[in-house]
């Protein structure tokens, strides 16, 4: 009977055992975004497409990334690779140390020695990166480390002079020309360019005379250590980033995979929308319309200011270098059609500093609302509404022609207005103007719209001083929403990558009065200087404003963000928010 008893009870649990659900597996949750322009390369040291924060935020890691807050209404600095806030050991030196489990996506440790690396190559003198600036200077200035990037082949500056140090092999030591918060600390690490770079892979692609080197031109050829693996890379059709369960900062990240289109063609964009398979969409303004009562639409006042940039050294253009001529330009941009009928919902603008510009600043007063920033609206809607005065364009080009020697009756001059591909607006927008100035010009101004040949501007530009004449630009400089004056950063002639090339020692010296670390902590006295930077730029026609962006956004109803309003800074958080099916 025992025997039998212990039959019946195995049978029955073997039996209940069997009858027990099987659970499904769980969906993967998928985020589904886009970049209009391919990353070029994936080297954060010499590359200014903004396209590489991308992959880097998710398949990389920074010293110190911001985060939301609880309540959703603002964000703070959590550590990444640093394990916590910087230590403040003196007015001007800061202590950063290095979390010990963090690791390359291989396996490897990183250290110290690693970050110090990876600055020492983004500061090299002579790989003369792109982005170096982003290290030396920007919310902190690290003792010498601009003068060392900048010297060339000089040998004038020791890269011991440079206040990065390593002060053992998990802490290395920052030193600041002048005093700052631990947030202003934090925000120097955040951009792509101080990410860490893998030694190995950055040595094996250097040539022999150290100018260049391949890192990150391939997959195979960059190392990532955050918390996604870069698992495809389709140039310019797909990245899919896939969730690395060992990151130190895994349960912050929600998505089990990213998948990120490269779309550069708005109806493109437009059909994967529409078809559900695109969580993040930004219409324009051909397309605006459609969306702009949609209950998924969220806007907000955007960093950006759009501009002209105007070659002055066209060996073909026999007015380019002539400020009659750029004054010409400024006043002949009808900003109000451009806004509306163009760019759709903008605002015009012939003023450059943003609406977002001083919102971070200790008193939270944008630039644009102070006095200071008012005045500079009044002058120039003084001239014509945002700056738009036909008489006034008509009469600076007939100086310009007269200057140059050309007789207003019977010389023509071509321009090129060069555009990217993609760039719907750009495109109508040069079109527009090419039949507003036939007749504000009297014919004596022929303006072509050339598209790019599928390269970004930047790189149209290298090619020739004489391929271009006018090119619709937007570049911005987060670091304005706290310190105003410095949206006007890259048009510095210090500047190696400026999008323009007019510069004016007046602007220069007008920036640095702005940046003196003496008024640094007087938001009021940086207000004024800025407003005269502002001037300075509009006298001189550094280049042209023409429309304020306001940012429109869509996310499909899956996709839970960890705020509730868009937030400066951070955005709405996304790389943080979750799949809701």
């Amino acid at each position: 009977m025992i025997a039998l008893l212990l039959a019946t009870v195995v049978m029955a649990t073997f039996l209940g055992a069997c009858s027990k659900p099987v659970q499904e597996a769980k969906e993967p949750k998928v985020y589904r975004t886009y970049l209009t322009v391919e990353c070029p390369i994936l080297n954060g040291h010499d590359s200014v497409e903004s396209a590489l924060q991308t992959p880097h935020d998710y398949c990389s890691s920074p010293l110190y990334r911001v985060y939301p807050n609880e309540d959703g209404q603002g964000y703070h600095y959590i550590g990444d690779l640093a394990e916590g806030m910087p230590i403040q050991v003196d007015e001007l030196n800061w202590q950063i140390k290095i979390r010990k489990e963090a690791k390359w996506h291989n396996g490897e440790p990183i250290n110290a020695d690693t970050i110090i690396y990876s600055w020492k190559m983004l500061l090299d003198p002579i790989l003369a990166n792109q982005m170096a600036d982003f290290l030396s200077t920007g919310s902190i200035t690290i003792v010498n480390a601009q003068a060392y990037q900048r010297q060339g082949t000089d040998n004038t500056v020791a890269w011991e002079d440079v206040g990065i140090k390593k002060v053992d092999d998990y802490t290395i030591q920052i030193t600041t020309a002048y005093p700052n918060t631990a947030e202003e600390v934090c925000a120097q690490f955040v951009d792509r360019s101080t990410f860490p770079v893998y030694e190995p892979y950055y040595e094996a692609g250097m040539n022999e005379s150290r100018t260049q080197t391949t890192y990150g031109t391939t997959l195979e050829e960059w190392m990532g250590c955050g918390p996604y693996f870069f698992k495809t890379w389709e140039f310019g059709n797909m990245h899919v980033y896939e969730k690395n369960p060992d990151h130190w900062l895994a349960d912050l990240f929600h998505y089990d995979r990213v998948e990120v289109y490269v779309v550069p063609d708005m109806n493109a964009r437009v059909q994967l929308w529409e078809a559900g398979k695109l969580d993040y969409f930004v219409p324009d303004a051909t397309t605006i319309d459609k969306y702009i009562n949609d209950p998924r639409m969220v806007s907000y006042p955007s960093l950006s200011v759009d501009h002209i940039d105007i070659n002055c050294k066209n060996p073909t253009n026999p007015i380019s270098g002539l400020i009659e001529y750029r004054k010409a330009i400024y006043h002949a941009i009808d900003r109000e059609t451009l806004a509306r009928d163009i760019y759709g919902y903008m605002k015009p603008s012939g003023t450059y500093v943003n609406g977002q510009a001083g919102i971070l600043s200790p008193s939270g007063l944008l630039y644009r609302e102070s006095t200071y920033g008012q005045e500079v609206t009044a002058m120039v809607n003084e001239w014509g509404p945002h700056g738009y005065n036909p008489e006034m364009a008509l009469d600076y080009m007939k100086q310009a022609f007269s200057k140059a020697g050309l007789s207003w009756d019977s010389h023509t001059v071509t321009l090129q207005w060069i555009y990217e591909g993609s760039e719907a607006e750009a495109k109508a927008a040069g079109e527009f103007l090419q039949d507003q100035w036939q007749t504000l010009f009297e014919g004596r101004i022929k303006l072509e719209v050339v598209p790019t040949a599928g390269m970004s501007a930047t790189q149209w530009k290298k090619t020739g001083d004489d391929k271009w004449d006018l090119s619709p630009n937007l570049w911005t400089r987060s670091l304005s929403r706290k310190f105003p004056y410095m949206c006007f950063y890259y048009y510095l002639s210090t500047y190696g990558t400026a999008p323009n090339n007019y510069f004016d020692p007046e602007f220069d010296a007008q920036y640095a009065v702005c940046d003196d670390p003496a008024i640094r902590g007087d938001y009021e006295k940086i207000l004024e200087e800025t407003a005269k930077l502002e001037k300075i730029y509009l006298e001189k026609v550094i280049h042209v404003p023409t429309v304020q962006r306001v940012v429109y956004e869509m996310f499909s109803e899956r996709v839970k963000l960890p705020v509730s309003r868009y937030i400066p800074g951070l955005g709405w958080g996304t790389i943080y928010g979750d799949i809701i099916e």
